[in-house]
């Protein structure tokens, strides 16, 4: 007879390690929220026919929001979570209906299908199991006022997720220890039954504190070794105002409309770096609606542009730039062009180059300017 699995997922943790305004399941990662990672590992298994995500009133709206823009709500069943974990998961039990449920920690990210089915198998076999990995440091166990190396072959750390039989579900709802000792739902049960310990196959880190966010993001990242991004823009012609390209100041009787200082090519330097990174576009990070960018100097964009790189983990390999115009001639501003951009970007392969339409067109009859750049992200070593 075939089992029906579901998934409790936790997201109602207090954050209190995590200094940071926001709560660490809202942390983004590569421009998603940390919750999201998990989440669409376990809603997206085959074999796994019902969610149940426990939330807290900091992160209800946030995960309500993200399932009803990209999920099945029908497969979803969102609970409120408790004053600590065992509460949290009790909440949830109570809710299961399937066979059995996998319990995981939506601080970790990382988890994968692989390990899932792991899992997964061992229920023909067993009525609890628990992902978990080897203790490589040494141990000392400093209780009594004594100093005591404990034996490593002997040492698991467990992790998430652990799976338990339906059989099981009234013991986790009326536990027979304390929450403060329940750290992890398998102790509830390890000195009466049988535990199937199922090894790590990869990098199942937690997200604790800020610092364990630079190792997360590359895993996430480390299958992705380069990105291309790409960006048009085009400005007309206005009186009184300077025209400026590429951080440079060009003699010209008009310049280019625009909310900032217009300067078509930094534009798309910025905007081909966060379409490479999946941000959106200029409008998005910088909406001409703010009084904040009224006659910004691009530059600022980039900059900031470069910030969510960094945070990313990559880098840019190399930038091509081309700017559409008839008048005036460039040839004597493009190689500085290009060196304010290599300041920016951090790059030594920075190309920019222009031409003309051949008076055709908007461009051709003089209406305007327009520029284009194709950028290489490549992914940094962890």
């Amino acid at each position: 007879m075939k089992k029906t699995i579901s998934a409790i997922i936790l997201m109602a943790g207090s954050s209190t390690r995590f200094v940071d305004d926001n709560n660490k399941l809202s942390y983004q990662i590569i421009n998603r929220p940390v919750f999201t990672y998990s989440l669409e590992t376990f809603y997206n298994h085959e074999k796994i026919e019902h969610l149940y995500l426990v939330v807290s009133s900091t992160t209800i709206n946030e995960v309500e929001e993200y399932v009803k823009e990209n999920l099945d709500s029908s497969k979803i069943t969102i609970v409120m979570g408790g004053l600590t974990r065992a509460q949290s998961v009790r909440n949830a039990v109570k809710e299961v209906k399937e066979d059995f449920v996998l319990i995981h920690d939506a601080a970790r990210p990382l988890v994968n299908k692989v390990d899932i089915d792991n899992l997964i198998n061992q229920m023909d076999t067993n009525l609890l199991g628990t992902l978990y990995h080897p203790i490589y440091d040494t141990v000392k166990d400093t209780s009594n006022n004594k100093v005591v190396t404990l034996d490593r072959q002997n040492l698991k750390a467990t992790t998430t997720p652990q799976f338990f039989s339906k059989k099981l579900y009234e013991k986790i709802i009326n536990p027979n220890i304390s929450d403060d000792k329940i750290t992890d739902e398998i102790s509830i049960f390890e000195k009466d039954y049988q535990v199937a310990f199922v090894l790590e196959t990869s990098n199942n880190r937690k997200v604790t504190t800020k610092s364990d966010i630079d190792e997360i993001t590359y895993y996430l990242n480390k299958d992705e070794n380069y990105l291309i991004g790409h960006s048009f823009d085009f400005h007309p012609f206005e009186e009184n105002r300077k025209l400026i390209l590429g951080g440079v100041e060009i003699p010209y009787p008009k310049g280019l409309a625009g909310h900032s200082d217009a300067d078509a090519v930094y534009h798309v330097v910025a905007e081909s770096i966060m379409g490479a990174l999946g941000i959106g576009d200029l409008g998005t990070l910088f909406p001409d609606t703010d009084n904040k960018y009224l006659n910004m100097n691009s530059a600022y964009f980039i900059k900031e542009v470069m910030k969510h790189l960094e945070q990313s983990f990559y880098r840019v390999e190399n930038i091509d730039v081309i700017i559409y115009l008839e008048k005036p001639n460039l040839k004597n501003y493009k190689i500085q062009m290009a060196k304010n951009i290599k300041e920016l970007i951090n790059c030594n392969y920075v190309n920019v180059k222009a031409t003309t339409l051949e008076k055709k067109g908007l461009i051709g009859n003089g209406f305007g300017i327009a520029s284009e750049a194709v950028v290489l992200l490549k992914k940094l070593k962890y």
